[in-house]
């Protein structure tokens, strides 16, 4: 029988499971001589198990009765399991096992011992059993794919249709036919090239020829179909080729998916795109657009222009690729930072353009992430601040120049809101001006910055919201307590684009000090002429008076010589003639003229008369050398003898109320100088002291002292004035060369004596003025000046030490 029909048997694999060899051995031979390939034997489940696994056979030969009595009915059911058909054998005919046998349906059962033409009976039954049910499982299986196919063809959620080769519809579901606005009875037997865009017709190319020779296994497309009313839809068709057994064609089936919403959203964003490309191109700021790996991957024309490359080379390069080492790994490190922490990145960086000129530009820079959150990329603006920065720079630099020049004017500024008075600025200068810092001066009103009227007396409001002020002489009171002269005007102008007062002050103090001293030269010159006046219609009279007085006391002298002798001859006559009547008659005459009185006084008189001559003479000259001591160039001048013309002049300051000592070094050389300017420290020096022993000494007849000594110190001069008056108080102190400041009553001195000597001995002679002072003991102002008369000055005129 085997060898009348082997086709089943061919190839076919039988595992055998048998514990006895011999059995085992007897299989072995009966199964090749049917045809069959022989696995095994197994001589226990365990591994018959393995076989299985590792060999795959078409069908298994079992003995029912393994070394486990259970094991081989159970490995028969575990083999079922697996799809693999079992045939039973045992020699064993009890009821119960073959009742076992039966539970466990296996597909055939052999009995011991076994036949040859019953084994292949029972295996080909076997298989052939084995084989109509997997035929059955397969037609049912068919039947089901059929049921499931026919459902998802009715409901998928896309277009699906069958068309012959050509391009007939051979069916369509109930989707697509909605897809395309017909029923689906109406589009079988129709071709898919009657509903298709002509267009598409003409781009569609060999495709499907492609398809249905086999040398493309899909075809995918986009393609448009023609509904009834006129519209179009856009579909995604996946076609597929069906073909039978011999791979022949029988047939296409297209899957249509409706991308019209895709499409019109596309056409949206393209439009959009453009939209935003022209924008971006129209715009004047380089703008571009870059992937998180720093690839441009759009930049616009401006972009363009300055990188001087095309927009479709720059595409895909890095900031490396296209900038400095420098500059492409500080732009890399701002990506990397803005990828990280996201927001908006603002920065300056100095960049070439095409060009090779150096341009600044400012970048502003968002990271734009997708639905989810996740970077997809940089875009940033540039703009381009060379120019502006330029502008800037002038601007600073006109600032700056302005700056200095307010500076090297002394100018102080006071920046005012015209609201409320309230300061807002100030600069430096006017720091000085009011001795205060910044922040003690902003917020403050103008009343309290201590500003008086010219003739002291205090700003009660702010003169600047009444009037127009353009060079208004005023005085500045410091936290201090010094007074600075000031001119001071105000001016509107536009700042930040509000309007403000703007104050602009100078410190004339310098000024201030030139006009005193002008104005004590005017007087001197006045003094100067009226005592040259004086001096010529003195020194004539003097002149005689003086000569008269020579002539009177010579011819007394004569006179009384005369006048003896003429005596002695009357008193030699009479007593020779013994006339006593004579003798007492030249005794009476004497007595009656008190001849012996006026012998005696008389040259007295007339020596008192020529000493009081000599001394007008030389007041007067005193007061000639005093006012005229020289022009505006410096002389050499002797110091002892200026001290001595000075103390003259001023006696009438000292001589009532103390003793003037002169202690003045002989020795001293000449002292280059200004001889005028030098008088006047010395004549007000001199009437301090005077004044404050005065103060001292009023209400009682006690003189007071003054001490002026001369002396050699190095290469200076060196003037102290000591007095015995009341002192400086402490307080005092720090204002005493301030101008204006006085402590006397009014009337008696203006405040500006020491501001002079101050301004003279420090800034005009390089020199030096202090003082040492004990209230109630005195004062002892010393002068230091260089002989040769080149010291640097120490301060401005008007500038306290």
């Amino acid at each position: 029988m085997a060898h009348e029909d082997t086709s089943t048997a061919q190839r076919k694999r039988v595992l055998i499971a048998e514990d006895d060899p011999v059995s085992a051995d007897l299989l072995r031979r009966l199964l090749t001589h049917l045809g069959y390939q022989a696995l095994g034997p197994a001589a226990d489940a365990v591994t018959a198990m393995d076989m299985a696994a590792r060999l795959g056979p078409d069908i298994a030969l079992i003995d029912v009765l393994l070394p486990d009595a259970a094991s081989g009915l159970g490995l028969g059911r575990a083999f079922g399991a697996r799809g693999i058909p079992v045939v039973f054998m045992t020699a064993h005919r009890e009821l119960d096992i073959l009742s076992g046998v039966a539970e466990a349906r296996p597909y055939g059962l052999l009995l011991k011992p076994l036949d040859r033409f019953q084994l292949a009976v029972a295996l080909e039954g076997a298989l052939r059993l084995r084989a109509e049910e997997l035929l059955a499982q397969r037609c049912q299986d068919l039947t089901e794919s059929e049921r499931r196919f026919r459902v998802v063809f009715e409901q998928a959620g896309v277009g699906v249709n069958r068309q012959t080769p050509e391009g007939l519809f051979l069916e369509v579901n109930e989707r697509f036919a909605r897809m395309v606005g017909r029923e689906a009875i109406d589009l079988v037997g129709r071709s898919f090239v009657d509903i298709s865009h002509p267009d598409d017709l003409l781009a569609r190319g060999n495709d499907r020829e492609e398809l249905l020779a086999g040398r493309k296994d899909t075809v995918i497309r986009e393609k448009r179909y023609l509904r009834p009313d006129g519209s179009v839809v856009w579909c995604r068709v996946t076609l597929t080729a069906i073909r039978d057994e011999t791979g022949r064609p029988e047939g296409v089936l297209a899957v249509a998916e409706d991308i019209t919403d895709r499409r019109r959203a596309e056409t949206e964003l393209k439009n959009q795109l453009s939209f935003q490309r022209s924008l971006m191109d129209a715009a004047v700021n380089p703008i571009y657009v870059q992937d998180p790996q720093g690839h441009y991957i759009g930049i616009n024309r401006a972009f363009e222009t300055f990188l001087g490359v095309s927009i479709q080379s720059a595409l895909g390069l890095t900031a490396h690729e296209i900038f400095s080492e420098e500059t492409g790994e500080f732009l890399s490190a701002k990506d990397r930072e803005l990828l990280d922490q996201g927001g908006v990145q603002r920065f300056e960086v100095a960049l070439e353009d095409a060009s090779g000129r150096e341009r600044h530009l400012v970048f502003h820079r968002a990271r734009f992430d997708d639905a989810e959150g996740r970077p997809q990329g940089i875009g940033g603006v540039a703009t381009d601040v060379t120019d502006s920065k330029g502008v800037e720079k002038a601007l600073r630099d006109e600032q700056e120049v302005l700056r200095r020049i307010l500076s090297g004017i002394r100018a102080g500024i006071f920046i005012i809101d015209p609201r409320n008075l309230v300061i807002e600025d100030v600069n430096p200068v006017a720091e000085e001006l009011c001795g205060r810092a910044r922040q003690e001066i902003v917020g403050r009103t103008c009343q309290e910055i201590g500003w008086r009227y010219a003739d002291g007396r205090p700003l009660t409001s702010c003169t600047l919201a009444e009037r127009n002020l353009v060079n208004e002489e005023m005085r500045l009171e410091r936290p201090d307590g010094r007074i600075v002269p000031v001119v001071k005007t105000v001016v509107t102008a536009m700042r930040r684009g509000e309007m403000r007062l703007f104050e602009i002050v100078f410190d004339v103090s310098e000024r201030k000090a030139l006009e005193r001293q002008l104005a004590v030269a005017q007087k001197l010159e006045s003094v100067g002429e009226l005592a040259a006046g004086i001096a010529h219609e003195i020194n004539t009279p003097t002149q005689y008076i003086g000569d008269n007085l020579h002539f009177l006391s010579t011819a007394f002298a004569g006179l009384t010589q005369a006048l003896a002798g003429v005596e002695a001859v009357a008193r030699r006559l009479a007593e020779a003639a013994g006339d006593t009547a004579a003798l007492d008659a030249i005794a009476a005459a004497k007595a009656a003229a008190d001849l012996d009185f006026l012998l005696d006084e008389s040259p007295r008189a007339l020596e008192q008369s020529v000493e009081g001559v000599a001394r007008v003479t030389a007041i007067v000259s005193a007061m000639k050398k005093f006012s005229h001591p020289g022009g505006e160039d410096k002389t050499l001048v002797d110091i002892n003898a200026a001290v001595e013309n000075t103390v003259i002049v001023a006696k009438n300051e000292w001589k009532y109320v103390a003793d003037v000592e002169l202690a003045l070094d002989r020795s001293l050389p000449p002292v280059l100088c200004l001889p005028g300017d030098f008088n006047q420290v010395l004549l007000n020096i001199l009437v301090n002291a005077a004044h404050a022993v005065a103060e001292k000494v009023k209400a009682t007849a006690e003189k007071g002292r003054i001490v002026i000594t001369t002396e050699a110190d190095g290469e200076y001069l060196k003037l102290s004035v000591s007095d015995s008056g009341t002192g400086i108080p402490e307080e005092n102190r720090p204002k005493i060369f301030d101008p204006f400041f006085t402590t006397k009553e009014v009337g008696k001195g203006t405040g500006q004596g020491l501001a002079i000597t101050h301004n003279i001995v420090v800034v005009k002679h390089g020199g030096s003025i202090d003082f040492e002072s004990e209230p109630g003991l005195g004062t002892t102002f010393t002068v230091r000046i260089p002989f040769a008369g080149n010291g640097e000055p120490r301060g401005r005129a008007g500038e306290t030490p």
